[in-house]
């Protein structure tokens, strides 16, 4: 009788512990930012991201950016405007130098 109730407590054991496994769950990786740093000759210009306002001003960067193509504008009142269309790949750091005329 031991015997028997040794193995029932073992299987038991086994039961509880392969039905308390968590799933193994496989995560895609992490899409990496990239970053831009952006400058324009005259300085102070307004900088748009995709034509929307970010509040920042040249030089500044913009940080922790999805892969992708995005367009950049640097806008300086009474000078005008330049846009520059970008493409920023996962981990990129790009510099982009815009001249307003």
């Amino acid at each position: 009788m031991k015997v028997y109730s040794k193995s029932l407590v073992f299987l038991l054991f086994l039961f509880i512990t392969y039905s308390c496994r968590e799933s193994i769950v496989d995560f895609e990786t992490e899409i990496i930012t990239g970053d831009l740093y952006i400058e324009s000759d005259p300085s102070g210009a307004d900088i748009l991201f995709n034509d929307s306002r970010t509040g920042k001003v040249t030089p500044d960067s913009l940080t922790q950016i999805q892969p992708g193509s995005y367009a950049i504008t640097v806008r300086l009142l009474g000078l005008g405007e330049e846009t520059r269309i970008i493409s920023l790949s996962p981990g990129q750091k790009k510099y982009i130098h815009i001249d307003i005329r």
